[in-house]
């Protein structure tokens, strides 16, 4: 029997902040195959001279409107946000959605990326492309992510948690 999908843990960087090449390794997708990247200063120094803006990072103001678009959007979406922990370089999100993950990240990206520019931020890329889109099946992985995106990021930023799931 399959279980049905539960959430997505979802989770994206700020453009320019994690390149290839960086020492905390990377992924690289080519002709279908997956490969992990370690640190390789050549790679990261090509990947940095081609970024079109300086390297994103988001300050409390910045990450508060992140925060707030992901959850008014969940909110007018009708999905179920379990957890956002919104951090100075990535965004962690637990979240149930009709759509794919994909789908569903990519709609929290472009639409927090809009509001920024709204507010008054120029900011011409604010994403990395892509990110990591992760099917959470079970109660305990669900209970396990949402514990890890709010608490194990160390220090608290901008974060929200279903009521339910709070300590």
């Amino acid at each position: 029997m399959n279980n049905p999908i539960l959430a997505y843990f979802i989770t994206f960087t700020t453009y320019g902040t994690w390149l290839h090449g960086d020492e905390r390794g990377s992924i690289v997708r080519q002709d279908g195959t997956t490969l992990k990247l370690g640190k390789h200063t050549g790679i990261h120094k090509h990947e940095y001279q081609k970024l079109k803006n300086d390297p994103v990072t988001l300050n409390s103001a910045k990450r508060q409107i992140v925060l707030e678009t992901i959850i008014k959007h969940c909110d007018i979406r009708q999905w179920h946000l379990y957890a956002v922990h919104v951090r100075s370089n990535h965004v962690h999100i637990v979240v149930k959605s009709n759509k794919s993950a994909d789908l569903t990240a990519s709609e929290l990206k472009n639409w927090s990326a809009r509001m920024l520019r709204k507010e008054g931020f120029d900011i011409p890329m604010v994403w990395t492309r892509g990110g990591s889109n992760k099917m959470i099946f079970t109660k305990p992985k669900l209970k396990e992510k949402i514990h890890y995106v709010v608490y194990e990021q160390g220090e608290m930023m901008e974060y929200y948690i279903d009521k339910a799931f709070a300590k």
